[in-house]
């Protein structure tokens, strides 16, 4: 049990430090967008190119590295693939990307902001669970919604100068990256705060069955059995008496 309870911390760690590396490549490529003046969308295919190409890469190596007998549910042979792919596209498809790149980035933003936004729902009903009130998931929230809101600028109200439109996307991304850091700290802390009250509680549930007993838990004495007499004594009894 207690190698299974491990395996699963060392997953979710994992899981926590790609969330991170996530986040933090949404900063680097955001300030790309805003300090490089001279980007283009050719710059833009390969750029991301590479990104996808590196990430495919890693995702694959992992899965190939990784032991059998922990991790069943993961799927990074899957995102290896699906982003060589991606990266295969924006090196050959160029121009095709270059007409669809806002949104793209509306499409990427709006998914990191519903994330967000699960996150702010969960942790007000793990408030609700422990009956403690704070405003951290009121923070996370509206981080959300100005991820969500940020991603349908881009789709729907696409700056006409290109400048701009980097601009704005790489202030969104930035924006996007380090609330993401923030809202998995906030999170994660939260979570394991409400696991150990869980387990604390479970800990104490067999101290209590133990200690408190009530009346109808002590068994009642059995009535004394009736011992037979046998019938030669009871003769000699009645003889006698008569």
């Amino acid at each position: 049990m207690f190698g299974k309870t491990e395996k699963h911390e060392d997953n979710e760690n994992q899981l926590k430090w790609y969330h991170y590396l996530i986040s933090l490549m949404f900063v680097a490529v955001g300030a790309v967008f805003i300090v490089y003046t001279q980007i283009n969308m050719t710059f833009i295919c390969y750029f991301f190119g590479c990104v996808f190409a590196l990430a495919g890469i890693v995702s694959i190596l992992t899965y190939m590295i990784r032991d059998v007998s922990s991790g069943y549910y993961r799927l990074d042979l899957v995102y290896g693939v699906m982003a060589a792919f991606a990266a295969l596209l924006f090196y050959t498809k160029k121009d095709i990307v270059g007409e669809y790149f806002p949104i793209i980035i509306g499409c990427l933003l709006l998914g990191n902001g519903v994330i967000k936004l699960q996150h702010s729902i969960d942790m007000k009903r793990i408030d609700r669970k422990m009956k403690k009130v704070t405003e951290m998931w009121l923070v996370v929230m509206i981080f959300a919604l100005m991820c969500i809101s940020a991603g349908f600028i881009c789709v729907y109200l696409t700056p006409e100068k290109e400048r701009t439109l980097f601009v704005f996307v790489g202030i969104s991304l930035i924006v996007a990256g380090v609330t993401d850091i923030f809202t998995h700290i906030v999170f994660n802390k939260k979570v394991r705060t409400f696991r150990r009250e869980g387990d604390e509680a479970l800990e104490s549930e067999p101290e209590i069955s133990q200690t408190e007993t009530t009346a109808e838990d002590i068994p009642v004495a059995e009535e004394a059995e009736e011992v037979p007499v046998p019938e030669e004594e009871t003769e000699d009894a009645a003889g006698q008496s008569s």
